[in-house]
């Protein structure tokens, strides 16, 4: 039973996504996405740092698929999924009677598998002692024994390691082996978090959208600016995934017909009543009075001041409309301001 739960955890595949699948043009991703072009075509190894949910494995597909290695296996393996003496032996393999419950034979570790092509290390830093000083004699010598086994075995492996924590703080308080850790940071490659970078927000949603139009068999085709506006405000603890997931909810609550991802349609899966922005002060009148202006303006502007179709989005009748408008002094001639 513990053999068929690690391989539902293990990802043996070709890696699928390239540069082009990296949404963000912001100035940080740029010097990520820069980086991450520049040692694709070496064959150092690389760590990823960055936040839960950021994309580090999307950087590890896009790496090995721009390398000299991209016909050869991309082998994934979450480090923090298994215990320790399963990690153990699915990387470096075992010899028969190795231990209790080994495979007749034997079997062939994954970095073995992975021989000219690459390794991704998800959540390096969750890695035991023991298992570190093993894979540090590996990147040291390139070469590895089964578990149980007498036999050292040449091997050319590339090697992407991602962490979520700091490696350093770990190195310190005793956690991870300072040696390894120089090891794996030859070329440390940054991905920063969502809310240092919100001008990427409405590409990568868009990006995610069409996505999930695949996924959903939906068609979905616009997100409402408003909706983008919130997005940019928000301060996404969970990055990408994060996003994904609030759209996904979304377009889920969407009625098939609808074309365009509302703030009716992410109400509430945003809100954190803990982490409310502080309401304005005044009377409970003019606070309503100016959020209802500020609604009419955003319904106007996104029907180009067309009277009818506002009234109609908003739900009140024409003449509503225009004592509203008059009642808030907004006139056409702010529609070019």
């Amino acid at each position: 039973r513990e053999l068929e739960d690690t391989k539902r955890l293990l990802r043996h595949m070709k890696a699928k996504y390239t540069f082009d699948d990296i949404a963000g043009s912001s100035k940080l991703m740029q010097v990520a996405i820069d980086q991450a072009r520049k040692v694709s075509k070496t064959r150092a190894t690389v760590l990823l740092n960055g936040q839960s949910g950021t994309g580090k494995e999307l950087f590890a597909h896009a790496i090995h698929n721009s390398s000299d290695r991209r016909e050869q296996s991309f082998i994934s393996v979450n480090c923090a999924a298994l215990p320790e003496n399963l990690l153990e032996s699915e990387l470096f393999g075992y010899v028969e009677g190795a231990f209790t419950g080994a495979r007749r034979g034997g079997k062939k570790g994954l970095l073995q598998e992975a021989n000219g092509g690459t390794v991704f290390l998800d959540e390096v830093a969750k890695m035991s002692l023991s298992v570190q000083s093993k894979f540090l004699k590996f990147l040291q010598d390139r070469e590895i024994k089964p578990v149980g086994g007498n036999q050292t075995y040449k091997l050319d492996v590339r090697v992407i390691a991602a962490t979520n924590v700091s490696l350093e703080k770990l190195v310190a308080s005793g956690e991870f082996l300072p040696d390894l850790y120089y090891r794996l940071n030859v070329v440390p490659i940054v991905i920063p978090p969502l809310k240092e970078r919100p001008e990427d927000i409405p590409e990568i949603a868009r990006v995610v959208m069409m996505r999930l139009n695949q996924e959903y068999g939906r068609m979905v085709t616009e997100i409402d600016p408003a909706v983008l506006r919130m997005f940019e405000k928000h301060d996404w603890p969970g990055n990408v995934r994060e996003l994904e997931n609030v759209i996904g909810r979304a377009m889920i609550s969407m009625e098939l017909e609808e074309k365009t991802i509302r703030l009716s349609h992410i109400k509430g899966i945003l809100e954190k009543p803990d982490k409310r922005e502080r309401l304005p002060e005044g009377s409970l009148s003019a606070l309503l009075d100016d959020y209802e202006k500020e609604i009419i303006k955003d319904s106007l502007q996104r029907n180009d001041w067309n009277k009818t179709k506002t009234s109609n989005e908003l739900g009140i009748s024409i003449r509503s409309l225009y004592y509203k408008l008059e009642k808030h002094g907004i006139t056409d001639t702010q529609e070019n301001r």
